[in-house]
């Protein structure tokens, strides 16, 4: 085989893969699009110009003598196209080289290169007939017009220097910024280095170099696709650091947010019962004006005779032991799971069953435990009180009923509260009105679901005021 066909042959499936492999990347960009075409391209006009050399008769040189030229006026088009859109496209048209805007260059370059491609394929006057040689085989052969043709070559490069190193200038992004140095150090030495070998040294000199033009356009194009491949990764690399930085900010920004949100849970619960906006908090309850049906267990209880220390008292000392009182009273029934719909002075009333209920057993056993604490409790703050020089007998009375009521949000649009109403509530209220001090009532309903487990003492039937018939009230045992 001829050596001097092995430099074209040797780069024309290189130049054909590398076309693949960018396309495969992403076949709807233009970019991407024009990289192909320019390396197929490319390919072909290697592939040509071995075949001039194999040549075996005439007739097929002079065919593989035009078709280098007719190709490479399609490649120089794309190697427009290319630089232009890497360049910053429109930008560019309105800058100036050599007194003329660079939007003429574009269509004199263009028209330059249909005049280039018609002398090409009609006439001897760019490419004349081939001429054998002895050592090289078939050699292209050289018109008149072919020393224009690489004046017009060193102008199209100039051009191409120009409008890269401008788009190097108006960079602001560094990604951008190198990906253009390397399009541009690539298309000078490469471009360079086909003009000196593939034209000036052939035509001026008579050295047979330009086989060596295929390897220029191999480290072109794979610079090319190098250069779209590091912008490509460098950009990726980019974002994504820009997403673990978004991701941190964001997520301590979330926790921010999740602690001011505890924070607002931790105030609201101030204001309303813990387990009322720990529903809300969790979406299971909406402020809307709802209610439904719900086997409960309520609580009543208040402090005997409180109204006569209230009278008898400073207002500032009624605060204290009242806020002192109802915080901990508060706390034992969060302990048991009870729910707090509201204060009334000293009165306190609890809910069991709602929002969440445990069972009708278990909420009625959590409630009388809770009334049980409560007065051991009270034991307690009576006799600290008593040691503070306040002589006022403290004694609390407890009501508890179960059964079925209605419980909800009740109030307007604007206002409203968590609570249970019904003829079974208003039972539990009038069991504590009934109530003897430090003492414990509780239905018959209520009885049967904890007799098993807590001792009561049969108080008897009992005439309740707002009821037409007796209640069985029984007494919770407590321990002395």
């Amino acid at each position: 085989m001829n050596p001097y066909a092995l430099p074209f042959l040797m780069s024309f499936v290189p130049l054909i893969l590398l076309g693949l492999a960018i396309i495969l990347q992403n076949p709807r960009s233009r970019l991407y699009q024009i990289v192909c075409a320019f390396c197929i391209g490319n390919a072909l006009v290697a592939g040509a110009g071995g075949m001039l050399h194999l040549a075996a008769s005439r007739e097929q040189a002079i065919f593989w003598n035009r078709l280098p030229y007719l190709l490479n006026c399609i490649t120089y088009w794309l190697f427009l196209q290319y630089t232009m859109i890497i360049s910053g496209g429109e930008a560019r048209m309105g800058e100036r080289f050599m007194f003329l805007p660079i939007r003429l260059h574009y269509w004199l370059t263009i028209g330059v290169l249909a005049l280039v491609f018609a002398l090409v394929g009609l006439s001897d006057l760019v490419v004349a007939t081939p001429t054998h040689n002895s050592i090289t085989g078939w050699e292209h052969g050289y018109g008149p017009f072919h020393r224009v043709v690489i004046i017009l070559n060193i102008y199209f490069l100039m051009l191409l220097l120009f409008v890269l190193l401008r788009g190097i200038k108006t960079s602001s992004d560094p990604i951008q910024h190198r990906a253009r140095i390397i399009y541009t150090v690539a298309i000078g030495v490469a471009q360079s280095w086909v003009i000196v070998t593939g034209l000036i040294l052939p035509d001026l000199f008579g050295v047979p170099t330009h086989s060596f033009a295929a390897i220029a356009w191999l480290v072109l194009c794979f610079l090319l696709i190098y250069g779209l491949m590091r912008q490509q990764w460098e950009t990726i690399h980019e974002f994504s650091a820009n997403l673990e930085e978004k991701v941190a900010v964001r997520t301590e920004e979330l926790a921010q947010a999740k602690n001011n949100l505890e924070q607002v849970q931790v105030q609201i619960s101030k204001y309303l019962d813990p387990n009322v906006v720990e529903k809300i908090f969790a979406g299971e309850l909406t402020a809307e004006l709802t209610s439904r049906r719900a086997r409960l267990t309520m609580f009543f209880s208040d402090i005997k005779d409180f109204t006569q220390f209230t009278d008898a008292s400073d207002p500032e000392e009624v605060a204290r032991l009242l806020n002192e009182y109802l915080g901990e009273m508060s706390r034992v029934v969060r302990r048991w799971g009870g729910t707090i719909p509201q204060f009334t002075g000293d009165s306190v009333y609890a809910i069991f069953g709602a929002p969440d209920s445990r069972g009708a057993r278990e909420d009625a056993l959590s409630a009388v435990r809770m009334a049980m604490e409560m007065q051991n409790h009270m034991s307690f703050l009576r006799r600290k009180w008593w040691n503070e020089g306040i002589q006022f007998p403290f004694h609390i009375r407890c009501g508890i009923h179960s059964g079925m009521a209605n419980v909800g949000n009740y109030g307007s649009e604007g206002f409203m509260e968590f609570s249970a109403i019904g003829l079974n509530v208003n039972l539990a209220s009038r069991l504590e009105h009934i109530c003897q001090p430090s003492q414990i009532y509780i239905s018959h309903a209520t009885w049967a679901l904890v007799k098993d487990e807590i001792p009561c003492d049969e108080v008897g039937a009992i005439e309740v005021k707002g009821f037409h018939y007796p209640i069985q009230v029984y007494q919770v045992a407590q321990s002395p």
